[in-house]
């Protein structure tokens, strides 16, 4: 083999070595980091006030989900399943981890494997009506930055959707509920002077299959637009000893059309 090329051997190997140690210490460091964010959330929670009243597809569903008998404080959950940024966009890996209070409070954890060597990651705390959310690569190097109200409002109406993998949510006082047709219930989430809104919508069954919101904002090239965004769950299971959404997919709404971002599968849900 000529130098020249042994050398470009040895240069790529070299590259590739530096790569893979440099994935592994960030994402190592970006998971101490969410484990002492956990530790602090959890720790720091607070009691919540449930409603006297819950209307009755609520009610059935906490039923179903034998939450009655599996109080907890916060729930953590765990997602994967696979991510596009865009229609056209390959599916990449997604890994998410989020830790949910039956307040409005959520702590949000993602890895996407774009290829063996190059991972992204995002970090979001929502609390007390802000969130704020840090995208990085290799799990240590910032590429961007999410940090306004209408971003708090959008992942408040996500906090409330996921209200379906904690169910203690749903019983909060903070949550509003108001019918909007035979198998639809419109339910908003209040935060101090924050409110978000998602609908509900059962199946002949009495099974909650699909959740829409109008309040949230998908990122494009323009930064954040509002659009309309869906989560259909495709089926429940046991998770943990209570019954959860088990396959589920989220939508953007784009020009009419269900633009599937994510597909996932609810891996784990730990009471803590």
């Amino acid at each position: 083999m000529p130098p020249v090329i042994k050398k470009i051997a040895a240069l790529i190997v070299m590259f590739v070595l530096l790569n893979v140690g440099f994935v592994w210490y960030g994402q190592a460091s970006f998971d101490a980091t969410f484990q002492s964010l956990a530790k602090a959330f959890t720790e720091n929670n607070a009691s919540i006030t449930k409603r006297s009243e819950i209307p009755t597809p609520i009610r059935q569903y906490l039923t179903k989900s034998n939450i009655q008998a599996k109080d907890y404080r916060t729930i953590l959950i765990q997602l994967d399943g696979t991510y596009k940024r865009k229609p056209a966009s390959k599916a990449i890996a997604m890994h998410a981890l989020a830790l949910l209070r039956a307040t409005p409070d959520m702590l949000w954890a993602v890895r996407l494997d774009a290829n063996p060597l190059i991972t992204f990651n995002a970090l979001e705390t929502y609390h007390a009506a802000h969130s704020t959310m840090q995208m990085l690569i290799f799990g240590i190097i910032p590429t961007g930055e999410y940090d306004s109200e209408p971003f708090a409002r959008s992942e408040l109406a996500r906090i409330l959707a996921y209200g379906l993998f904690n169910p203690l949510l749903l019983a909060c006082d903070c949550i509003t509920y108001e019918p909007e047709g035979e198998r639809e219930i419109r339910a908003t989430i209040h935060d101090g002077n924050l409110t978000a809104s998602v609908t509900l919508v059962w199946d002949e069954n009495g099974e909650i299959r699909n959740v829409y919101s109008d309040d949230r904002v998908r990122s494009t090239n323009n930064g954040l637009q509002p659009s309309r965004w869906q989560m259909r769950i495709l089926e429940y299971g046991d998770v943990d000893g209570i019954r959860l959404p088990r396959e589920v997919e989220e939508s953007w709404i784009v020009d009419g059309s269900a633009f599937v971002y994510a597909r996932y599968t609810l891996t784990s849900a730990k009471r803590l």
